[in-house]
């Protein structure tokens, strides 16, 4: 009876303990470096797991290296946004790895690929198609819960047979923190794309974050879209030397003239990244804590942003940072400007007279 006793104590702190180890309190949205393809793991301040698509066939260890480093154990729900290799080609290896509890959901139907054949046998009796109306909930006995609501499917009605098109769209809401994940959605009617994007962006609204459909292409981000959901900043997901040429200038284009910063897994192989408007990070994490009024985005293991939510007063940080005793200047994302003195250290909005700026920075 003892060593029964000892035995649910010990597993019970075994799984309190793996659940501890994933969450901080905090709303976690992490949007992994998976070279060309896309993964993200959200984690609630109770530690309930949602993982937004798994990554690339082919390049499985970086998804599952950095859910291993957050300690993760389990996923409680996956949500698949299209049936592409670049979204769910690491089902079995993750899952596998970090054994779903919940559900899966995705879009319904079927697919023509030895991928996504997989992605159905591994999800099994787990697999559930999304609706406009299906609301998942994490942290139902908190005060404060996190809720994920599906706007989008299938081409939101426009006729379409263009898997990009027909991503399911989620919208994740904290308190009056919101983001908004939709996969590779496209916003023009070129070739055999659709313009879905119009057509959902009202059933979205503004928010705060928006992970960039289908990895920047030239496809994705109408003026529209941009218009009406008014993201703060933009999370691409690209790899190094892709075949597409993703980012696109001209997706960048319309991000940063509607104001949107944005962040970017890898450096890709399109436009370069712009001093100011766009920075490569890798792993790229928002956290929004309990009873906060801003966002945090932490972006190469070390560097920390903060930007308030829409209504709450700007934090103002400035644009360049340099020392008193250096002919130079730095963008202040700059890795040189934290080996300044705070003795030294001056900070300002503007480029200050009779320095230059630091070539090649930011670095």
């Amino acid at each position: 009876m003892v060593k029964r006793i000892l035995f649910l104590v010990s597993f019970v702190f075994y799984l309190s303990s793996n659940t501890l180890a994933q969450s901080n309190g905090k709303l976690q949205i992490h949007f992994m470096d998976v070279g060309q393809g896309d993964g993200t793991l959200l984690i609630s301040p109770l530690g309930e797991t949602v993982l937004f698509d798994n990554g690339a066939r082919g390049n499985c260890d970086k998804p599952l290296s950095y859910l291993q480093q957050l300690g993760v154990t389990k996923i409680d729900y996956h949500i698949a946004s299209h049936y592409h290799t670049d979204h769910i080609g690491c089902t079995s290896q993750v899952l596998s790895e970090f054994p779903l509890q919940k559900t899966a959901y995705d879009r319904g139907g079927t697919y023509p690929s030895s991928t996504f054949d997989s992605y159905v046998s591994k999800v099994g009796s787990k697999r559930q198609t999304a609706t406009k109306s299906t609301v998942v909930t994490l942290d139902g006995s908190s005060a404060k819960p996190v809720r994920v609501n599906f706007v989008a499917l299938n081409g939101n009605g426009i006729a379409t047979d263009n898997e990009n098109d027909l991503s399911l769209v989620a919208v994740v809401h904290y308190g009056n923190f919101e983001a908004v994940i939709g996969g590779d959605l496209s916003g023009f009617k070129s070739e055999n794309y659709e313009d879905i994007e119009t057509s959902v962006a009202p059933d979205v609204g503004q928010v705060e974050v928006y992970k960039v459909h289908h990895h920047g292409s030239r496809y994705s981000s109408n003026s529209n879209w941009l218009n009406t959901i008014k993201p703060m900043i933009g999370i691409i997901s690209t790899g190094n030397g892709n075949t597409y040429g993703h980012p696109t200038i001209e997706c960048l284009e319309r991000l940063h003239k509607a104001g949107v910063k944005t962040y970017w897994t890898e450096t890709g192989n399109g436009a370069d990244p712009e001093p100011g408007y766009a920075i490569v990070g890798h792993n790229i994490v928002v956290e929004v804590a309990p009873t906060a009024t801003s966002f945090s985005v932490t972006y190469n293991d070390t560097h920390v942003d903060n930007y308030p939510f829409w209504g709450e007063t700007p934090v103002v940080v400035p644009k360049y940072a340099w020392s008193k005793k250096s002919d130079k200047y730095h963008y202040t994302n700059c890795e040189y400007v934290k080996n300044i003195s705070a003795a030294n250290l001056e900070n300002g909005d503007t480029p200050p007279q009779g320095k230059i700026l630091h070539n090649g920075c930011p670095k």
